[in-house]
């Protein structure tokens, strides 16, 4: 059987922190709400109007995603079975140094199952072999996570031009305003694991296995977030993407 804990990786790169640029000031951000304010409110039959809706100023968050890039290598030993055929004046089959005899008396299998197909001019066997075989597997896969410890998809770019050059002094300045995953970073990793080994069946019997991971990066992401009220006090929490100014 495999082994269902979690194996804690062999290796662990230094982690790298990224801040994506803010290419909007909050000024922006308002003139792109004041064209979607009314879409929070009311019903397709009636909306308020732009001037009932109220926007306070917009505040800047960084959300933290966290990448893992990982590489698994597993070694181990599973079941199979072969079928090969012989023929019917076969008596015995000698795999390496072992011989195994094809059919007592009774026209029983000492060592293997045996099938007959029937039917005029067959002439063959078919022969069952149960084996161990020895196999080793390698697995490189990567995941992202959004600062709820969800998995998610990432298509920011990270290129030299997209990002801060001074990380932690924007980091110091939003420190108030900063969302982090809560999950540690062994929960992360565990979570890669399992994805690196849910395509390996359960009846192994591992000899070897190790799980080094790759890659490690934190980025910041900035978004804006601000409140919207209408003249009944509803409210509704906008939320605008800094980076690329969509409403998310």
């Amino acid at each position: 059987m495999t082994d269902e804990r979690n194996l804690k990786p062999s290796n662990i790169p230094t982690k790298e922190t990224i801040v994506l640029r803010t290419k909007l000031l909050p000024q922006d951000i308002i003139e792109i709400l004041d064209k979607k304010k009314t879409s929070f409110f009311g019903s397709a039959l009636r909306r308020p109007k732009s001037d009932e809706i109220t926007v306070e100023t917009p505040q800047l968050y960084l959300e933290q995603y966290v990448f893992i890039l990982g590489h698994y290598e597993i070694d181990f030993d599973r079941n199979a079975s072969y079928m090969i055929k012989v023929d019917p004046d076969v008596v015995e089959v000698a795999i390496g140094t072992k011989k195994f005899p094809v059919l007592n008396e009774s026209g029983v299998w000492k060592k293997f199952g045996k099938k007959m197909k029937q039917g005029v001019g067959i002439t063959k066997q078919d022969l069952e072999l149960n084996v161990t075989e020895n196999a080793v597997k390698s697995m490189t896969d990567s995941m992202y996570f959004d600062h709820n410890g969800l998995e998610t998809t990432f298509d920011y770019s990270t290129d030299s031009d997209a990002v801060e050059n001074f990380v932690q002094n924007v980091l110091d300045v939003n420190k108030s305003h900063t969302r982090k995953i809560k999950m540690t970073n062994n929960e992360l990793f565990s979570k890669l694991f399992h994805k690196l080994k849910e395509s390996l069946k359960h009846d192994l019997i591992i000899n070897h296995e190790e799980y080094v991971v790759t890659k490690f990066q934190e980025i910041f992401v900035p978004i804006y977030e601000t409140k919207c009220y209408d003249e009944k006090n509803k409210v509704v929490v906008a939320r605008v993407d800094a980076v690329t100014g969509k409403i998310i």
